[in-house]
């Protein structure tokens, strides 16, 4: 393992070959979309996005988005992303639909996103959906980079952050979407890839604790991946707890602060190699 990251190279463009090239397609980042045609007619389940309350979307912290959870109640879901943005009433609706503007990270530019939550009979939160596979990338980018050319190796990080909530082995809504995203890249650029996922977290806490809660999330990462279509002999799980860091953030206290500057360190790689 410390061999394979003293070999590792720089970072390869979104646009490059491969993995990177799928990324862009998947579309982590659009220009400005306010115009698109396709999200203004209805269609796929959701409503025309002309219909909504408000004129061009409402922008939204993708913080809030990222805290819905399965069996939340609608109260908890207004607390975090408000009602919803069509006249679809409040009592004994089971799908409430709303439309968000996201920034890319490109300075003012953002993109228009159709969101639904669907409860179940007992009005708990049973599932969501986006009607654009850009927006969900926003929310949980994928970082590429490249290690080898030859044979080809890449490695793609995810945030542990918002693969899974704090101090959990259970992925979370987008955590899982995030992983989709990774599955398609993996098997569209590789014919017999051997997959090596290794989870991480922070120097705080115990060490043979973060040890077992790294391996447990290497593991939970990778069911997910071979329920995707993936062959479960070309992984393997590792975790590395507090190894490897990718920061080095003062303070011997887990303050907000640095457990905010520590989050790099909190991560799932997901390292391709040719085989």
């Amino acid at each position: 393992m410390n061999n394979l990251h003293s070999n590792m190279m720089t970072k390869a463009a979104l646009g490059a070959a491969s993995i990177a090239a799928f990324l862009v397609l998947a579309g982590c980042a659009s220009p400005p979309n306010n115009d698109r045609t396709e999200l203004r007619e209805a269609g796929d389940g959701f409503p025309a996005l002309s219909g909504n309350w408000y004129d061009g979307g409402q922008f939204v912290d993708p913080e809030n988005i990222l805290r819905i959870r399965e069996s939340q109640t609608k109260d908890q879901v207004r607390q975090l992303i408000g009602n919803p943005h069509y006249a679809e009433g409040f009592f004994g609706v089971r799908e409430w639909s709303y439309v968000f503007n996201l920034y890319t990270g490109n300075g003012n530019e953002y993109i228009t996103c159709q969101y639904q939550v669907h409860y179940d009979d007992n009005m708990a939160l049973e599932s969501t959906r986006w009607r654009d596979a850009q927006c969900p990338a926003l929310l949980m980018p994928i970082e590429v980079e490249e290690i080898a050319a030859e044979p080809r190796e890449e490695k793609l990080t995810l945030s542990g952050d918002v693969l899974f909530d704090f101090d959990s082995d259970t992925l979370t809504l987008e955590g899982r979407r995030a992983l989709e995203r990774v599955s398609s890249m993996v098997l569209s650029a590789y014919s017999s890839p051997d997959v090596l996922i290794v989870g991480y977290t922070d120097r705080f806490g115990d060490e043979q604790y973060n040890l077992n809660l790294s391996q447990a999330r290497a593991e939970a990462v990778g069911n997910y991946l071979v329920a995707q279509g993936m062959e479960r002999r070309d992984l393997t799980l590792l975790g590395r707890g507090e190894a490897d860091p990718i920061v080095d953030c003062p303070g011997q206290v887990a303050t907000t602060s640095v457990k905010a500057c520590l989050r790099p360190n909190r991560r799932v790689e997901v390292i391709v190699t040719s085989n």
